[in-house]
């Protein structure tokens, strides 16, 4: 848990760099490596190779986000604020390129920079930032240059994406491609199924010719719609970075994680890389295409948070020893540091540490490796000094302090190593300052006007640093007081952050609005996310905590004040503010079938947290198969659609996703065209053209997907591509989508298939008798190829389902498989509704109940109690679920719910008065679902059996909680059977 408040002093310095993650990407998104409130003196990154030297390249930026270097070698880098600045000779420019009116949000703000291949001639330079003209977008635009200065008026908008709900996973870089084509990166805005819909170009990596227009090569160009057209490759959630190889054309994507892995991907025409279904490495994915390489969440230089950068090591000359050559580096901006992997074999090699939060790497024209430090405000050279003399690149900065703080001069030095330093004041050594960096600890008035430097030497050579001079003042340092929010204040989404504060200092008195500057940070786990930018000039002032976003509970918003007296002295204090949260809960009726959560798949049920206000969403796939059945969807609990979004509620919640059973989809036989031979399953699970006859043919059932089809075989198994062979592999969830295309012939159905793997797979029989392949369909496509080799043209003969299993029919006065009631009719209100699910019982279904304990069924006796009596399931009570919010009430079949009576379970209850209850999954054991209970009278009042045979009391669950407790006398798991409810009333 955060502190609630907590202040620093800190003397001298010019206004802090708050480490922020700015532009990168949460659920786990970026991270900081710590939460300071100050800036610190940034130390040199350490090279695993001491051949290697780390050196301040330019300093001064704020808040940057990416950097380009220029054809002519000159240096761009965006900052968040909307400037794009230049670093020339080395020196970081006064006026910017361009100043963008940008919403500088969050991670919002100028993100991206590219060069056009042809920059020579056209000056065209191009940006991808968050526009404010009209609604809040993300735009790639055009500009043309004019020496250091961007022509006025020389924007051509080349692409204005979606209208902006979340202020992160904004993705953001741009670069040309080989084949002169310019690559947009773009995040799936905090929305998980942006990412695998062709209906959005979120979550996408885009490809557009370089006047904007959609080339129409594109793998989706003609299935996609509007400027999802441009999507070259899917399934991405924030690729913030990516780079192109020189030479070769090799793209890849740095995609930054959620819970769980950073991932590095090929950029390759009409890949899907998985989000949200996958996040990693995986297995049993066809159609998904695996990370090139992905690193896990968590501490040290094996581990990370936040991806960035992205650079192949490819230089016109290379500065490198040739093992690094053709290498791509990348970055961790939550762990500092850099590292490199081989393309080929994905093998990786840690290259560098302590790189002071790096959110961008780019190769210089003088084959140095060059990295963007957010936390420090600048960027890093990283070179290979051997056989170099020393050189600096950052002098020591002269500083004020106040008389008894420390003063700190820091040098950035690179040469062949070993390098050696040796400090002086005034030019005189002194005695045993001999590191980078140089600290004169309590400070003194007489210490004022002195004068610094550094003798920095190695076998090669000398070098002399300037003198920084130190000023000490007696004025002591203002203080910042934060009134509101309060200590222990708390939040909910969609509401206004109000602050206010104050300033005093003992020379000046009380300090003006002007001497005050505010910021909010997002803290999530253990990494953070900009909010509110500084903000100078005012003593109060509001920020609106936005609703759409991050869906972790935990996480909390830090703001903080920093007060500036008339000399400079700065004192920093901060206060957190903590989210209300409640319980939610998704689950399936029948239960144990996979839902929804913000777009990623779990097993019913599934229990979680949310924050109060946060738009989540909820949805299902359908069909889906379990236990031998297919089931479609049929409604929520909360009415919405079978994909919703929804506002997380004040108290606790439960969504119930209920389905019908179905019949899955038509049966046929399949006959390959080009030899008049059926389809049959091989000993090894492929599919083969081996009968002769149309009876000796595998039974296959085309099961509705979507738009799409799967293709069940015998038993549980369904078609899966295994190396461009079909395979009868796959489970429902993992098993191949393919599209059905018509092309009818001779009176018969004659259909060509296409799986959704790559780019147009086609089913085609290569080799006669052969598996059947699933590659591409020839010049003639999918029902005409003009290559005999092959021929993807099959008939559909019907057949009936084995089992000759159908749909239940609703509104036909039997209850059937999968419904609840059917009284003939298909209309609501009148106790079962249109779909044949009892409208009293909120889709709950009914149940026999067995103690776990005694193995005896719950029954209701002469006086009302429940108790584990029947040795016999039939002989057990039938009782009712009824959702009741997040909890569950239970009804009996004389129609009494359940009460807590002197803590024993009594069926004496009306549904008002009735005793509300919440349901653990306890797992499965034994084939059977078993849980247990609590009641909501009273603290931990689970239900057990304290006495075999006696009324079940609703009492305290022992030391081992309710599905393992410890006392033997206290066992409250039981088991829930399903059963039918009765057509009449239930």
């Amino acid at each position: 848990m955060p502190s609630q408040v907590r202040t620093s002093v800190r003397a001298g310095c010019p206004l802090p760099l708050f480490v922020v993650c700015a532009v990168l990407s949460l659920v786990v998104g970026c991270s900081t490596p710590s939460d300071p409130e100050l800036a610190v003196a940034r130390a040199a990154a350490v090279t695993q190779d001491a051949n290697f030297a780390d050196s301040v390249f330019v300093s001064g930026l704020q808040g940057p986000t990416t950097m380009t270097f220029a054809p002519d070698g000159r240096l761009f880098v965006s900052e968040k604020n909307g400037s794009l600045r230049i670093v020339e000779n080395g020196q970081l420019l006064a006026t910017p390129f361009v100043t963008l009116s940008v919403d500088n949000d969050n991670e919002r703000g100028l993100m991206g920079v590219a060069f056009d291949p042809n920059f020579a001639s056209n000056h065209y330079l191009y940006v991808y930032y968050t526009s404010i003209a009209g609604s809040i977008h993300n735009r790639v635009s055009r500009f043309t240059a004019n020496g250091n200065v961007a022509v006025p008026g020389s924007e051509l908008v080349l692409a204005d994406l979606p209208t902006l709900d979340a202020a992160n996973h904004n993705g953001g870089a741009v670069r040309f491609g080989l084949d002169g084509k310019l690559y947009v990166s773009v995040g799936e805005n905090a929305v998980s199924s942006n990412s695998q819909s062709l209906s959005t170009p979120l979550g996408k990596l885009l490809r557009f010719n370089s006047d904007g227009s959609i080339p129409t090569d594109n793998p989706f160009y003609a299935t996609a719609t509007g400027l999802a057209k441009a999507t070259w490759a899917m399934g991405l959630r924030n690729p913030f970075t990516f780079d192109v190889q020189p030479g070769t054309g090799t793209l890849f994507i740095n995609d930054v994680g959620e819970g769980g892995w950073e991932e590095i991907n090929r950029g390759q025409a009409g890949a899907n890389y998985g989000w949200p279904m996958t996040e990693g490495y995986f297995t049993n994915r066809p159609g998904l295409t695996q990370p090139v390489f992905a690193y896990p969440h968590g501490a040290g230089t094996a581990a990370g948070n936040c991806i960035a950068g992205g650079a192949f090591y490819n230089p016109p000359v290379p500065a490198f020893p040739s093992a690094y050559v053709g290498q791509y580096f990348f970055a961790d901006y939550t762990n500092n540091w850099i590292s490199r992997i081989d393309p080929n074999s994905g093998a990786r090699s840690l290259f560098a540490t302590a790189a002071a939060g790096p959110v961008d790497l780019d190769v210089g024209p003088d084959g140095a490796l060059y990295y963007l430090s957010r936390g420090a405000g600048q960027v890093g050279r990283i070179a290979y000094t051997a056989s170099l003399p020393p050189s600096i690149a950052q002098q020591p900065a002269s500083t004020l302090v106040s008389v008894g703080n420390p003063a700190t001069f820091t040098v950035s030095a690179s040469g062949e190593p070993p390098l050696t330093y040796r400090w002086q004041r005034n030019g005189v050594d002194i005695s045993g300052a001999t590191s980078p960096s140089y600290v004169l600890n309590a400070t003194q008035l007489t210490d004022s006007g002195a004068s610094f430097r550094v003798v920095v030497t190695n076998g090669l050579g000398s070098t002399t640093s300037a003198a920084a001079v130190l000023t000490v003042t007696s004025n002591k340092p203002p203080v910042a007081t934060i009134a509101t929010p309060v200590a222990g204040a708390t939040y909910t989404a969609a509401t206004l952050m109000t602050f206010s504060g104050s300033a005093s200092d003992t020379e000046d008195g009380a300090l003006p609005p002007s001497a005050m500057t505010w910021s909010i940070t997002f803290h999530h786990d253990t990494h953070t996310h900009p909010a509110m930018s500084e903000t100078t000039g005012i003593a109060s002032g509001s920020w609106p905590i936005p609703s759409v976003g991050e869906s972790s509970a935990n996480v909390w918003y830090r703001v903080r004040l920093t007060v500036r007296d008339s000399i400079g002295l700065t004192h920093t204090t901060y206060r957190d503010v903590l989210p209300v949260t409640v319980p939610l809960r998704v689950t399936s009726l029948p239960s144990g079938l996979q839902v929804l959560m913000d777009g990623r798949p779990f097993a019913a049920p599934h229990d979680t947290t949310g924050v109060v206000g946060v738009v989540r969403s909820v949805g299902v796939d359908s069909p889906q198969y379990a236990n031998g059945r297919f089931w479609a969807f049929s409604s929520w609990s909360d009415g919405g659609a079978q994909s919703h979004p929804f506002t997380t509620p004040g108290s606790a919640a439960t969504y119930t996703a209920t389905f019908v059973e179905t019949a899955g989809g038509s049966c046929y036989q399949i006959q390959s065209e080009r030899t008049d031979k059926w389809l049959t399953v091989d000993t090894a699970g492929k599919v083969v053209a081996g009968s002769a006859t149309q009876t000796g043919g595998q039974i296959f059932q085309l099961v509705p997907n979507g738009t799409r089809y799967k293709l069940k075989g015998s038993g549980d198994a369904f078609l899966a591509v295994v190396t461009n062979q079909l395979a009868m592999s796959a489970n429902f969830a993992s098993g191949e989508s393919f599209t059905q295309l018509p092309c009818g012939y001779g009176g018969r159905t004659r259909v060509g298939f296409q799986a959704s793997l790559g780019s147009a797979p086609h089913w085609k029989e290569t080799t006669p008798d052969g598996p059947i392949q699933s590659g591409d369909g020839g010049n003639g496509g999918a029902c005409n190829p003009t290559d005999g080799g092959a021929w993807e043209g099959f008939y559909l003969e019907p057949v009936t389902c084995p089992g000759g299993s159908t749909a239940p029919v609703c509104g036909n006065g039997t209850v059937e498989s999968g419904e609840q009631c059917d009284d003939g009719n298909t209309q609501s209100g009148d106790g079962c509704d249109a779909a044949c699910h009892s409208e009293t019982s909120s889709g709950a279904g009914c149940f026999r109940i067995q103690s776990e304990r005694s193995d005896k069924w719950l029954t209701v006796d002469g006086t009302g109690k429940v108790a584990a009596i029947s040795t016999t399931q039939t002989g057990g009570e039938l009782f009712e679920l009824i959702t009741s919010g997040a909890n569950y009430k239970l009804k009996g079949t004389s129609g009494a719910y359940l009460a807590v009576v002197a803590n024993q379970l009594t069926v004496s209850a009306t549904l008002t008065t009735a005793e509300p209850f919440t349901r653990y999954d306890c797992g499965v054991y034994g084939g059977r679902n078993r849980y247990g209970f609590s009641s909501s009278t009273g603290s931990a009042r689970n239900w057990k059996e304290v006495t075999l045979g006696a009324p079940i009391q609703s009492g305290n669950g022992g030391n081992g909680g309710i599905c393992n407790p410890t006392d033997a006398g206290a066992w409250e798991a039981f088991y829930l059977d399903p059963a039918t409810c009765p057509a009449a009333g239930r």
